[in-house]
């Protein structure tokens, strides 16, 4: 099986999937024992997906999502600091005035 093949083509090559979906814009057929999933758009092979490759693309999302939370936790507290220099500032200016 290969991106580009027919569904004609790859039902001569791998036969009856276990399963199919039709997700509209494209089809997906599941071999289960192959552990492989065929993505069809258009009744063309756009892509064939291992389970690695789902584990691999779930991991990345994953770590993607864990970099914005860190990104963000980091501006935040970028913000606090920057707040409480502001007030120090301030409060020193204050006890300057008093001198």
């Amino acid at each position: 099986m290969r991106v580009g093949m027919t569904s004609k083509e790859v039902l001569v090559h791998a036969g009856e999937p276990d399963k199919k979906n039709d997700l509209g814009i494209a089809d997906l057929w599941i071999y289960e024992r192959a552990d492989r999933t065929v993505v069809f758009r258009e009744d063309t092979v756009y892509d064939i997906i291992t389970s690695a490759d789902a584990r691999i693309d779930s991991i990345k999302t994953s770590l993607d999502n864990l970099g914005d939370k860190i990104e963000n936790q980091a501006e935040k507290a970028a913000d606090r600091l920057d707040s409480a220099r502001r007030k120090l500032e301030n409060s020193s200016k204050d006890d300057s005035l008093f001198k």
